[in-house]
């Protein structure tokens, strides 16, 4: 089979673009044949493991209607015994890689999923394409280049993003910068500088990571606080030469240097929360729209956005997928003896659902909870041509803060709330509070050094943003009458050493910050400096 890197150097654009992009001119039928037949490989991969007779038994499994009545839906307390322990023997490869991430607080202390070579190769696939939609102008357009220039902001071995990095470098034409042998060594923050200080040599192409790297990265240099100070390992003719082209293209514009001007991107692939809060910015600071892709660890890469940037497509051939509809999630959350229905891809109409998964490719996890929640937008999308449902990511489902029938609110719906109030602030929590048998929005906010704003100005100001931005919001600070957001202010540097307190304690990468959404009683106590 002619390779990724094979065809580059052919200039085999037309191929390219097939290969790794085609998927987004499958039509329903199409989607769904390569859903069944992929499903019942696994289900046949599958009988061969311990793990599999345990989900599966003796039951006859011809379909995909079959594969839903035997198997339940399943978390991964339901793993524990065959996955925790990375026994492979209860798995029907000889040979898996062990993705990490974070576990159950009181039950285990992360939780590890196996990778299939099959999968782990797919992922490489799915990268390939997310850097060639997140630089393209059109359909067919594959303006990438051999030894393309990647800065990865993202976690090393054993996590999914380190996975992701290796599996790109191994069939992908492209350099990372710091290199992954040496990045692995280097802990996140000396990674990310490392690899901005080298990119002013090399230069920098694609950028795979957090928005908010980027975000923060745009701010400095927007402050005037930039970023950039001229040390001895940027005395280099080519750094030099950026920099006063750089310089020269700000002073002509007559604004502060910003990245773009000395970086020209092709692409910048991100997924999160923050995403949606720094996609302008980002545009500004860096010149390019942010593509956003859904992956996780149990389900690898799920869906990303087209070259458009609006909603974004599954991919076929990854999982299979299921939806439980919200107002089945609801009656399950109501009472977690209820079994929710299910639809399939082909069923599933504009709102709301939790998504459940089993993997492909030789995975292990079936009709699988991750507990996620997302927003089918539309059914197509005509502007480009894709004939498959679109969707956003709505919430995490243990996330969603619910202040009665009216107000459900996300951690983007509070988060653009703080950004369009336009107050200077380190880092937010949020959790839902009774006070006297009422609910309200507590907001824990920690703001920018020197910046003289009390808690109640701070909240008025959060309330009326996120009453334009929330109509609900609105309608029920109108309809009660009753104040339903509280804001206290934390200490300075509350977040910083929070995440020192956590990295002393030996803390996994992933519980390093406090969540933004529902922290715990605990976390808040340590915020405020309480050990």
């Amino acid at each position: 089979m002619t390779t990724y890197k094979e065809l580059l150097q052919q200039g085999r654009q037309d191929l390219i673009w097939e290969k790794y992009c085609g998927y987004l001119d499958l039509t329903m039928k199409e989607f769904m044949e390569i859903q069944n037949r992929l499903l019942m490989e696994q289900v046949a991969f599958l009988r061969e493991s311990k793990l599999g007779k345990h989900f599966l038994g003796d039951h006859k499994i011809e379909s995909m209607d079959d594969f839903r009545k035997i198997v339940p839906l399943t978390t991964y307390d339901d793993y524990v015994p065959f996955l925790m322990e990375k026994d492979e023997k209860n798995l029907p490869r000889e040979k898996y890689m062990w993705a990490r991430t974070s576990g159950k607080s009181g039950k285990y202390p992360c939780k590890w999923i196996p990778y299939s070579q099959r999968i782990y190769d797919k992922m490489a696939e799915v990268v390939i394409s997310a850097m060639i939609q997140a630089s393209c102008s059109e359909k067919g357009d594959v303006p990438l280049e051999s030894g393309d220039v990647v800065l990865l902001a993202t976690a090393p071995r054993p996590y999914t993003s380190g996975y992701i990095s290796y599996t790109t470098y191994e069939n992908a034409d492209v350099r990372f910068v710091p290199p992954l042998d040496e990045a692995e060594k280097m802990e996140y923050g000396e990674r990310v500088n490392k690899g901005f200080l080298m990119a002013m040599d090399t230069g920098l192409d694609i950028f795979f990571g957090l928005a908010m790297i980027l975000g923060k990265m745009g701010e400095r240099f927007a402050s005037g606080s930039g970023g950039v100070k001229i040390s001895k390992e940027m005395l280099k003719p080519r750094t030099i030469r950026r920099l006063l082209i750089g310089y020269l293209k700000a002073k002509i514009q007559k604004r502060p240097l910003l990245p773009k001007d000395i970086w020209k991107l092709k692409g910048i692939m991100t997924g999160g929360m923050d995403t949606e809060i720094y996609r302008e910015r980002l545009e500004y600071y860096w010149g390019r729209k942010p593509l956003e892709g859904y992956a996780c660890t149990e389900g690898g890469m799920i869906a990303m956005q087209a070259w458009n940037f609006k909603g974004m497509t599954l991919f076929p051939d990854c999982d299979f997928y299921e939806f439980i509809p919200y107002d089945e999630y609801m009656k399950n959350k109501a009472d977690p003896t209820y079994k929710p229905k299910t639809v399939l891809f082909d069923e599933v109409k504009p709102g709301i659902y939790e998504i459940v998964f089993t993997n492909l490719l030789g995975g292990a996890l079936m009709r699988y909870r991750v507990s996620d929640l997302i927003n089918f937008i539309a059914l197509e999308d005509k502007e480009i041509g894709v004939k498959l449902p679109q969707f956003k990511f709505y919430s995490r489902a243990d996330d969603l803060i619910d202040l009665g029938t009216m107000v459900k609110l996300t951690e983007t719906d509070i988060w653009m709330g703080i950004e369009k109030a336009g107050i200077e602030y380190v880092d937010w929590t949020a959790r839902k509070e009774v006070v006297n048998a009422d609910s309200l929005l507590h907001l824990y906010i920690e703001m920018k050094p020197g910046i003289e704003l009390s808690a109640n100005a701070a909240a008025l100001k959060i309330k009326e943003s996120m009453a334009e931005l929330n109509e609900e919001f609105s309608d029920t600070l109108k309809i009660s009458g009753e104040d339903i957001l509280q804001v206290t202010l934390l200490p300075e540097g509350a977040f910083n050493n929070y995440i020192d307190m956590q990295r002393k304690a030996g803390a996994d990468l992933a519980h390093l910050k406090p969540p933004h959404m529902q922290p715990r009683d605990n976390i808040i106590e340590r915020l405020f400096g309480n050990k």
